[in-house]
């Protein structure tokens, strides 16, 4: 049996407006956030799930979607975008796989309490590298943008001399 996309949409988007309202973000915020966070959470579902790709791979896609859609947000809404992409990354944040290898290193399982550990530090990584990308990316535009900016004031300034 698959998995009911409406279902894991819905319950992720309450989880994420829920933590919306956990870390005080704006009221009218939190649709957009929890929107953000239930589509993370079904890319992730669907690549991991359907695609069967690692998890690794799975995170870091989910990553670059919801810190894309979290930009965009936070330029519509004219709001930071922490607003938007820390609720939204709660559904993705590999908090099973943390507790899942400590209990196991707990009950003296070591090999496999490491091996859980070392697959959930790689996905906190993918989450870490997709933010990075998204964030990067949207930078070299704005300081694009900004260099052209005083490149048209530097030669309007050369025009009026």
């Amino acid at each position: 049996m698959g998995i009911n996309y409406w279902e894991a949409f819905l319950f992720s988007f309450l989880a994420t407006a829920a933590f919306g309202v956990l870390f005080q973000a704006p009221r009218k915020s939190l649709h957009v956030s929890g929107l953000i966070g239930a589509v993370g959470w079904v890319v992730y579902v669907y690549i991991r799930k359907d695609l069967n790709y690692d998890s690794f791979y799975a995170m870091f896609a989910a990553t670059v979607v919801l810190s894309l859609l979290s930009e965009l947000a936070a330029r519509v809404f004219k709001q930071p975008v922490t607003i938007f992409v820390i609720p939204g990354i709660i559904p993705i944040v590999p908090g099973l796989g943390m507790y899942r290898g400590m209990a196991a290193i707990i009950e003296n399982n070591y090999d496999a309490g490491v091996n859980i550990l070392i697959t959930t530090v790689m996905d906190a990584s993918a989450i870490a590298l997709g933010m990075m990308l998204m964030t990067s990316v949207f930078r070299v535009f704005k300081m694009s943008k900004d260099h052209k900016r005083l490149l048209l004031l530097l030669r309007k300034e050369k025009e009026n001399k």
